[in-house]
């Protein structure tokens, strides 16, 4: 049999990689929200996503809005609940938050311009009038006084739950150990970050790693623990990778240690999407409905899960901020399945192995928000095995550009070695 000949493998190494940089690809959605009259139009700055743990498909969006407050809406696109005590810039939601007398609850930040600070909401789908309500109405805000145009939780590996906000003025980042207190929330400032002005964030509790979008920059990566320093590494800069511009970022979590990075790029109208295990773009993708129309343009959030959420997204979901839709005549959230999103790359994204039994979140661990509770493969950080072995059962594989791009760079050697013998 003959060996490739070196310009073939050549071809194939460069074709290989190209494939990162590929024209992106088109996944349909099959939702969209309806805002009602209270929510106005135009004014969406951030999602999030609650589960509802006793019923996935009952889980709710969660959308920060800049003029009126937070609104909730149904997996089918309707409106639930509107809390308007104050405007919205960001939100986030992590359940399991301890409460007096030993309960929990899933706790919701919302960054309020209105009220200078971080306010702290609790979930409740037993409720009446939708279930969103104030954790603490008597008390401030969490770092009253401060403005935030950006904030994520996180339950790191150690079991903390921690709250990380964007500032508006002078830019930059906090960090918070948050603690209950009296039936309300105490939150402790472990760390600021000079990190420009952040646009998006995401918690890696898995690779202890913080991702964060800066304006004008791109997209940088600090250690997500308090004693980690300051500086972080840039994972792409603007111009590299295909990102012409960077918004929101979310996590997606197909195992322990599988998954992807997906970052908004508002400029292009596409979600870059990045390997979770070693940081290289895959590729990128756009949503909308048959023949292009009313694609999503101009994001302002996204959310990424990869569990089981009934009958509608029972191979996860992921959900866009669409800044232009003709559908509506405002701003509204796409809905799709990440199933439609996989299948859209060739080969195909990964998709998470549901559980049998339907459970909620696909093994990661989480309620919708950013961290979840997930063994540290040693602290390594970029992944790449860490000298753990992944037996977390993901229910397919797909080989990121990297790694091929590695391969074929060891078949050149081994082929230029055997020449030379």
């Amino acid at each position: 049999m003959r060996n490739p000949s070196l310009p073939a493998l050549t071809a194939v190494l460069l074709s290989t990689a190209a494939g990162a940089q590929t024209a992106p690809v088109t996944a349909p959605y099959t939702v969209q929200t309806q805002p009602g009259a209270r929510s106005g139009g135009g004014t969406v700055n951030d999602v999030a996503l609650w589960v509802n743990p006793a019923d996935p498909a009952a889980s709710r969006l969660i959308t920060a809005d800049q003029n009126n407050g937070l609104f909730t809406y149904a997996l089918d696109g309707g409106e639930l609940q509107a809390v308007t005590e104050g405007t919205s810039s960001s939100v986030d939601v992590l359940g399991g938050f301890p409460l007096a007398g030993g309960t929990s609850a899933a706790l919701v930040l919302s960054a309020s311009p209105t009220l200078q600070g971080l306010v702290p909401y609790v979930m409740d789908a037993t409720a009446d009038g939708g279930g969103l309500t104030r954790l603490s109405p008597t008390s401030a805000p969490l770092d009253v006084g401060v403005t935030y145009g950006t904030v994520r939780l996180a339950r790191l590996t150690d079991g903390t739950i921690q709250a990380f906000g964007g500032l508006v003025s002078g830019g930059g980042l906090r960090q918070f150990l948050l603690t209950p207190t009296d039936g309300g929330v105490t939150a402790t400032p472990l760390r600021d970050i000079p990190a420009g002005d952040v646009q998006g964030l995401a918690v890696d509790p898995a690779y202890r790693a913080l991702y964060v979008a800066q304006q004008g920059q791109g997209l940088y990566r600090y250690g997500v623990d308090a004693d980690a320093g300051v500086t972080g590494t840039q994972v792409v800069g603007l111009g590299d990778g295909g990102l012409t511009s960077v918004g929101r970022i979310a996590l997606y979590e197909a195992s322990g240690l599988d998954g992807y990075l997906v970052a908004s790029d508002p400029s292009a109208n596409t979600f870059v999407v990045f390997d979770r295990r070693t940081l290289g773009r895959v590729g990128a993708f756009q949503l909308g409905q048959d023949g292009g129309t009313d694609a999503v343009e101009q994001s302002r959030g996204l959310v990424a899960f990869s569990g089981a959420l009934g009958t509608a997204f029972p191979e996860g979901l992921f959900v866009a901020h669409d800044g232009v839709s003709s559908s509506t005549l405002s701003d509204n959230l796409k809905l799709t399945s990440w199933g439609n999103v996989a299948r859209a790359f060739t080969p195909p994204l990964v998709i998470a192995q549901q559980p049998a039994d339907g459970g909620v979140d696909g093994g990661t661990g989480k309620d919708g928000g950013s961290g979840g509770v997930i063994i540290d493969p040693g602290g390594n950080p970029h992944g790449g095995g860490g000298g753990t072995d992944d037996d977390s059962g993901c229910g397919c594989t797909s080989t990121s550009v990297p790694a091929m791009a590695t391969l074929g760079l060891l078949a050149l050697s081994l082929l230029g070695r055997r020449r030379r013998n």
